[in-house]
């Protein structure tokens, strides 16, 4: 039996934010990538690494004005696990805002290269897990922050060594 994947295009940030504008934005190419890696961590956060089969990677969109990427999940349904559609309905779900995820709003004006976009993510995503972290007690406050921490944790532990702990 050959395999038939399918993908679900998620967008290129949360569904009730702006995000970078092809033909207006400095530096569109980075700062849509970036939005699109911050967009994928964000996603992770929520609900978790995807369950196999699926892949959360960006996709290529070319238009008349020029090409844009969005986040889209790639899904093998002979990979199921039984897993697949509960968290693809969370894909669909999306998020509404970045800070339901522990984000900031990604303001990259000076990202104009490969290199500052990756230190731009990872700052980013330092920053999620530092925001996320458990108060002195070992409770998270609000309770929500403990999946958003455990998960950033679990997907990025090189930037969750250099988080604050």
């Amino acid at each position: 039996m050959t395999s038939k994947t399918f993908t679900i295009d998620l967008g290129a940030s949360p569904w009730g934010e702006n995000c970078a504008q092809l033909g207006h934005t400095p530096h569109f190419e980075q700062v849509n990538r970036v939005e699109i890696a911050l967009y994928r961590a964000a996603l992770i956060a929520l609900y978790g690494p995807p369950p196999p089969g699926i892949t959360l990677s960006s996709a290529t969109n070319r238009h008349d004005f020029g090409t844009y990427r969005t986040l889209e999940a790639v899904i093998d349904p002979l990979q199921d696990d039984g897993t697949q559609s509960a968290y693809t309905e969370k894909l669909e779900t999306g998020i509404e805002r970045w800070f339901h995820a522990g984000f900031s709003r990604p303001e990259p004006e000076g990202v104009s290269n490969a290199f500052q976009g990756a230190r731009y993510c990872d700052q980013a995503i330092r920053g999620a897990i530092t925001t996320t972290r458990p108060l002195s007690d070992g409770t998270f406050f609000p309770a929500d922050f403990q999946t958003l921490n455990a998960n950033l944790r679990a997907a990025y532990p090189a930037a969750a060594e250099l988080a604050i702990a």
